[in-house]
């Protein structure tokens, strides 16, 4: 029985204390409609291969995401609880464990979205298999698209390079770089003994996507905990979110994360 429909059933039980099975069934089931989506996968395939990202080791299987499953992640954030920004659109990254540039449907992608009235934008490292830079023509065609910013990871190439090649067509929000105290061990993901990693100040409670009931949606459908969880480990699909809703169930990386702490401040662009 999906969860939604057993908390629906709970509300029919006589109360056996004050607090009454009803009035528990009603404060889950508002939750399970009150989520938040953080990121749309449209890609796991990776241009590169990291020694301190989790991808090399990814496990479930690569892909692109397709329109048809792209437009039901948009119906997702539509219904979904994200925070309006101040035009009133909805907003949502396209990018998970992999590089969104290497999905050729992305333009689409973003025009679809924009026509739904969702803002988009990815972190991109910007470069294709060979370390080379994604012609500056890829770049004007998700702009006519409607994307209006990106954030880029210098991995490949320098601050500057990136910036001068993408930032006079669309907006630079931010850029990453490799260098010490950008790192973090992915929730234990990632043997980070190479580098020297300042310990996280931050107490064991309840992360964001806890505390706002929020994911991530894999490029084939896949729930995905966190941002930090790159196997899709809850065991629900996207058709389960649609039609049952969704609550925040923990996975094995909960344990002793320390991480996602203000990423809920990523949906406020």
């Amino acid at each position: 029985m999906h969860l939604r429909r057993l908390l629906l059933s709970l509300s029919g039980h006589r109360p056996l204390c004050r607090s009454t099975s009803a009035e528990t069934s009603r404060s889950s089931n508002t939750r399970l409609l009150a989520y938040k989506v953080m990121q749309i996968e449209t890609s796991n395939y990776c241009s590169l291969k990291c020694i301190y990202c989790p991808h090399p080791t990814q496990m479930r299987p690569k892909g692109n995401m397709s329109m048809e499953m792209f437009e039901k992640c948009v119906t997702l954030v539509e219904r979904s609880d994200n925070p309006r920004l101040s035009d009133g659109r909805k907003f949502v990254w396209l990018n998970h464990f992999g590089e969104p540039l290497l999905n050729p449907l992305l333009p689409g992608f973003i025009e679809h979205a924009t026509s739904r009235g969702v803002k988009v934008s990815f972190a991109s490292n910007g470069v294709d298999h060979n370390g080379d830079l994604f012609p500056r023509t890829v770049w004007k065609r998700l702009a006519s698209a409607g994307l209006e910013d990106v954030m880029l990871s210098a991995h490949k190439q320098r601050e500057e390079t990136l910036r001068e090649h993408v930032g006079d067509i669309v907006k630079v929000r931010w850029l990453w770089s490799p260098r010490k105290g950008n790192f973090h061990d992915w929730a234990g993901q990632v043997d980070m003994s190479r580098f020297s990693l300042d310990p996280l100040d931050v107490p064991l409670d309840k992360c964001d996507y806890n505390k706002h009931n929020m994911f991530a949606v894999t490029w084939d459908g896949r729930i995905a905990a966190c941002c930090y969880d790159i196997e899709g480990r809850v065991g629900q699909s996207i058709d389960d979110v649609l039609r049952d809703g969704y609550l925040f169930r923990g996975i094995s990386l909960c344990g002793t994360c320390r991480l996602g702490r203000g990423d809920a401040d990523w949906l406020i662009v």
